[in-house]
């Protein structure tokens, strides 16, 4: 008989479909499914849902992110080039480089797996811009306190 030594004090987390703390960024509906608490706050893993023709504009962040598309199918802008991503797809994007997306299906599911000090900036982007189109101004503050640096098309 083989006997099983647990060896942490932490509690194993299951979370069925639809269950997470959710909440809205932007268009993106962010469902919770790691969190900080539960990892040491080395990462977080959210599924973000979103509409046909949604998504972020091009920008960089000092985070590296990774998304796996679950359903529908994403245009994907890292640097210089663009990929159609569908359901399967990985996605891994490094600190720094410029990139966008937009969903192309009426709607898409991805998983996106952040470093958990990055979450702040969705966290916040959440709570201050709840009005779509976002104010210019308070979206700009948030992101420069983020570090993150939104990309104009003359500047791309």
């Amino acid at each position: 008989m083989t006997t099983l030594i647990q060896t942490t004090n932490k509690t194993p987390k299951v979370l069925a479909a639809g269950e997470g703390d959710r909440f809205q960024m932007l268009s993106h509906t962010m469902t919770l499914k790691v969190s900080n608490s539960d990892t040491k706050e080395q990462w977080v893993m959210y599924e973000a849902t979103d509409t046909a023709n949604n998504g972020a504009p091009l920008h960089t962040h000092p985070w590296e992110e990774t998304f796996y598309i679950l359903d529908g199918e994403v245009e994907v802008r890292l640097g210089n080039r663009t990929v159609l991503a569908q359901a399967g797809t990985s996605i891994y994007f490094p600190e720094n480089i410029a990139h966008s997306f937009k969903i192309v299906s009426p709607t898409a599911r991805l998983l996106v797996i952040l470093p958990g000090w990055s979450d702040a900036f969705y966290r916040e982007v959440g709570e201050k811009i709840t009005i779509l189109p976002p104010d210019p101004d308070t979206f700009q503050a948030v992101c420069a306190k983020h570090n993150v640096r939104l990309i104009t098309p003359a500047a791309a």
